[in-house]
């Protein structure tokens, strides 16, 4: 089954936790560029004018601004800004293995890959860690490895793999890590997981860049645990 909790007197509901975080998308410029390795989202992620909305709910989580897809075992986390108060990204963990998404606004001309590949290059080497450019399955992706705080204090070395997929005035950023980092199989699970995610960025206008809010599933009431914030 899905990653659930059971509360005294409710039914299951999925098991969705809010954490802080002190920044919105790290890494997102406010202005276009064309990317000179375009994404590939054949087979997905969808734009939700490219599918029939009613249908894509079934057997995917409805978080405002993204659709999902449920998993066996899978749990769900949203963070949150601590400046706005709003839900910023969602991070689909199985195990050891993990997925991050986070959707913005994008110019309709052109992507925000490039440069925000550029930007993610530049923080992981101030953070004193690494990065790199390696082909991916939507395209150019970052490789990264840099230090954080483990929940003991410690300092280690974390890897992550960092890929974009540009539609039609949106890009979805996916960060994996744990063991979707080094694990074939463990990564292509989670890479069809980023494929059936459906974005929904509405029409009102944004600056590119901007976040797509997201929120909890309808009648979840999420825990919230700032002591705990993902690092990536």
């Amino acid at each position: 089954m899905w990653g659930r909790r059971r509360r005294d007197g409710d039914e299951d509901e999925p098991e969705v936790e809010e954490t802080t975080k002190a920044s919105s998308a790290p890494g997102v410029g406010e202005s276009g560029e064309s990317d000179d390795a375009k994404s590939d989202r054949s087979g997905g992620p969808f734009d939700e004018s490219e599918v029939e909305l009613d249908d894509a709910r079934k057997g995917r989580v409805d978080l405002g601004g993204l659709l999902v897809q449920a998993a066996p075992g899978m749990k769900l986390q949203l963070q949150v800004d601590q400046r706005t108060g709003n839900a910023t990204s969602a991070v689909l963990a199985i195990d050891d293995a993990a997925v991050q998404l986070i959707a913005v606004a994008a110019p309709r001309s052109s992507g925000l890959w490039a440069q925000t590949r550029l930007q993610i290059g530049e923080d992981a080497k101030r953070r004193g860690g690494r990065a790199e450019e390696a082909p991916g399955p939507f395209g150019t992706e970052m490789r990264l490895v840099v230090p954080v705080q483990a929940p003991d204090g410690k300092q280690v070395l974390q890897p992550s793999r960092v890929s974009a997929i540009d539609g039609p005035r949106w890009m979805l950023r996916a960060t994996f890590l744990g063991k979707a980092t080094n694990d074939a199989a463990t990564f292509q699970r989670f890479v069809e997981l980023v494929k059936q995610t459906v974005v929904i960025r509405g029409q009102a206008p944004m600056a590119p860049g901007d976040v797509i809010v997201l929120k909890p599933p309808a009648g979840n009431r999420p825990a919230v645990d700032p002591s705990q914030p993902l690092q990536a």
